[in-house]
């Protein structure tokens, strides 16, 4: 299989470069999550919406899921599973580059956040792409960041109405490697180590808070640079 080792790599920079990675300046400035964490940085992958961005993002999952059967961290799958909505062009995207860079050729899916009641809603009145639905497929979860993981869970529910069904792994291109919980409590394992203990669902990210932040450390003023580790010692793993 063809290796590229500046993935992770060109992530983080593609990242800063369509402002898809957001540093604060200052405390002013600090994103506030749901869980009420003041974060120096915030993610949003749904910047990366141009030709060259959604081009590249396809080719890292790609890469990523068949690097990860091969070391036997996910197992083999027929499908691609992408949560509505920011997982729907990333599955898209990986399907393609599965089939032109690894002649992979896996199916589609994802869910509605609405059951469809109209037409031919038999088959995928939940999840679209369940007409060419085959018991005991195996099915790999994408999706672009982690943090609590909730919404993961949200999707298992939906694809329970898919027959003899089986997780194959998950591929994210971020795993912010936050530990469960609010801005006070904080729990012992990360979103990614909850779902592996709780529902056996093992996990690739393409990079992690760390590689971004090995990356881009020497860019930041003392201030945020203290900030972060603050923010990576109290709420990380």
């Amino acid at each position: 299989m063809a290796q590229d080792s500046n993935i992770q790599k060109g992530l983080v920079e593609l990242l800063l470069r369509k402002g898809a990675l957001k540093i604060a300046k200052g405390e002013s400035d600090f994103f506030t999550f749901k869980s009420g964490r003041r974060s120096p940085n915030f993610i949003n992958i749904g910047a990366l919406s141009d030709g060259e961005s959604s081009a590249f993002l396809g080719r890292a999952f790609a890469q990523a899921a068949m690097e990860g059967v091969e070391s036997g961290k996910i197992g083999e799958f027929d499908y691609v599973f992408g949560p509505a909505y920011k997982g729907i062009p990333i599955a898209a995207l990986t399907c393609s580059a599965l089939f032109e860079k690894f002649g992979k050729n896996a199916s589609l899916l994802y869910d509605r956040k609405e059951e469809k009641a109209y037409g031919d809603a038999s088959a995928d009145k939940a999840i679209v792409g369940a007409g060419a639905w085959r018991k005991g497929g195996k099915i790999l979860l994408v999706d672009d960041v982690i943090t609590t993981g909730k919404a993961k869970y949200d999707s298992l529910e939906k694809l329970k109405a898919l027959e003899g069904f089986e997780i194959a792994g998950m591929v994210i291109a971020v795993d912010r490697m936050e530990k469960s919980g609010d801005a006070e409590n904080v729990g012992p394992l990360t979103a990614v180590q909850t779902l592996e203990k709780e529902l056996g669902i093992r996990t690739v990210s393409i990079i992690t808070m760390h590689d971004i932040f090995s990356q881009v450390k020497g860019t930041l003023s003392p201030a945020v640079l203290s900030a972060w580790e603050q923010y990576w010692r109290k709420y990380c793993a």
